[in-house]
């Protein structure tokens, strides 16, 4: 993402001396994704000053330009499979990403940012550092939906239940919603709570003819259009403020804490001078996302504990989630009349595993994307993605590797983490569902998964530093507040107790909300 003229204006005027000088702000934003951005956003228009410590460099305009000309004349002249084992030098982990090939730059070097995991059970972490993190990446569905009554309390039993009262974190959706500007519909369901919209959108020929056929077969299944929304330039709007400060190329190292057991500022690398530098503030909101956010808290020590901010509890990096996730792809038929050429057509199929019920079904179930692009004459291109839940298993976990440290010098995360039995026995209902929603749509199959993808590929983990309501069994508070660094405030998906089969970015954004105005309400009596 290349900054507007007042994040621009808010990055040149943040020197180094100016973001190591005390005094000059009042709040730390460690990460510049979505909740990075929304907490920079909420805190200075609430009148705080505020840095931003992003650990992605600024791309130039030239430079991304030089870049994708010098990959083109690659691949033209040495061929797309030259092109592939040159990226797969550094990048393993990163190519394996659907947006590879068309937003290469934003991703981490895997060998300046390596992580561990067993022989046996791979993870695939893939990761952003730049302005507005992963939801900015071209390709991002950018869906958003709220979770259930039965996502945040889930009846089984088997996780613990979100410290959120029935429709406390409804406000909270719905001003996220207002700003995002949600395009959708308003459906009614019991496993889909509704949005609050800024446009309603009707149905394209298509998308009313595909939710005709599955209805027809499944009069229990309850197709609905997506709820779509752009990214919003969060960090663009604090820095019209005036008072927002951005430094990127920041990498955290460290989160400190004073006797008090507050906290009082970060350590990081400045990726531009080499050397270690420290920024103080009353006030840290830690956004880096689920995995790098753990891994910072498990680098911190305070009095309380040397194993890491939250390890009292013994959940400190503990219950990894991934969404799993079963794609198929096919050739479908025409679609009518007036369907233009690469036109996408989306559907969302909410809990698609009770397609055959009439009466609410148990279990934690699966959702099913549909996507249908128009290829003119040759007919139409499906892409369905079905995404169940994973279970919070304490063996899924994450803990700093021993021995390895990254191009920083700072030690790299050990990931452990593999589907169960339950995880492995969905998936095999979600291939059973989608066999069948291709032939319900005509769709000719060209691929699909046996199996579910390994974990990780989803780029939908959640938790390893869990709210709760009690700090024996939880790293944060029901405000987010890590119970042993008060002004301490985690809101990307690390805090997430359970995962629901829901996108998870718009309960980030309504949790920031929520933290942010905890934290202001707080400031006065800390």
């Amino acid at each position: 993402m290349y900054p507007g003229p007042a994040l621009a204006a808010a990055l040149r005027a943040t020197t180094l001396e100016t973001a190591r000088t005390p005094g000059r702000y009042d709040a730390l934003v460690i990460g510049g994704g979505a909740a990075g951005g929304l907490s920079a956003l909420s805190l200075t228009e609430a009148g705080l000053r505020v840095l931003v410590l992003e650990a992605g460099a600024i791309r130039s305009p030239l430079r991304s330009f030089s870049r994708r000309l010098t990959r083109g004349l690659t691949r033209r002249i040495l061929g797309p499979a030259a092109l592939a084992a040159l990226d797969r030098r550094r990048h393993k982990i990163q190519t394996q990403c659907y947006a590879w090939p068309f937003a290469s730059e934003a991703f981490v070097d895997d060998l300046d940012c390596p992580y561990v995991t067993p022989p046996d059970r791979p993870f695939v972490w893939l990761r952003a550092r730049q302005l507005g993190g992963r939801w900015v990446i071209p390709g991002h569905g950018r869906q958003q939906y709220r979770l259930g009554s039965n996502d945040l309390a889930p009846p089984d039993g088997l996780s613990l239940p979100w410290p959120l009262q029935m429709g406390e974190l409804d406000p909270w959706y719905a001003a996220v919603e207002r700003r995002l500007g949600i395009a959708g519909r308003r459906d009614n369901l019991p496993w889909l709570p509704d949005s609050e919209l800024s446009s309603v959108i009707e149905p394209t020929a298509a998308e009313s003819a595909l939710q005709r056929s599955i209805t027809a077969r499944w009069p229990s299944a309850h197709p609905v259009l997506r709820r779509l929304s752009a990214p919003f330039d969060f960090l663009e709007a604090a820095a019209k403020t005036g008072r927002l400060l951005i430094r990127p190329g920041a990498i955290a190292r460290e989160i400190e804490v004073g006797r008090s057991g507050r906290v009082s500022g970060v350590i990081w690398i400045d990726q531009r001078t080499h050397t270690e530098q420290r920024a103080s503030a009353p006030l840290v909101f830690l956004c880096a996302s689920a995995l790098e956010s753990t891994r910072l808290l498990l680098l911190s020590r305070s009095s309380q504990n040397s194993e890491g901010l939250g390890a009292t509890s013994g959940v400190l990096g503990r219950c990894l989630m991934d969404h799993v996730w079963v794609q198929m792809r096919g050739k479908g038929p025409t679609l009518p009349a007036g369907s233009l050429p690469e036109h996408r057509h989306y559907l969302y199929l909410p809990r698609f595993d009770a397609r055959n019920s009439p009466a609410p079904v148990e279990g934690r179930g699966f959702g099913v994307q549909v996507l249908q692009i128009s290829a003119g004459e040759e007919g139409s291109r499906f892409v369905v993605d079905s995404f169940a839940e994973m279970l919070p298993r304490p063996e899924n976990r994450v803990t700093l590797d021993a021995k390895r440290r990254d191009a920083w010098g700072i030690p790299v995360l050990h990931i452990d983490c593999r589907h169960g039995d339950a995880e492995l026995a969905q998936a095999r209902e979600q291939v059973l569902a989608l066999r069948e929603l291709a032939e319900v749509a005509g769709v000719e199959l060209t691929q699909i998964d046996k199996a579910p993808r390994p974990p990780g590929m989803a780029i939908h983990e959640c938790g390893t530093a869990r709210m709760g309501s009690d700090p024996t069994s939880s790293v944060l508070d029901p405000n987010n507040e890590c119970w042993e660094a008060r002004g301490l405030y985690v809101t990307d998906s690390a805090c997430f107790p359970s995962q629901g089969t829901q996108n998870p970015t718009l309960t980030i954004l309504a949790l920031t909300a929520r933290a942010c105005d905890h934290a202001l309400r707080a400031a006065p009596a800390s």
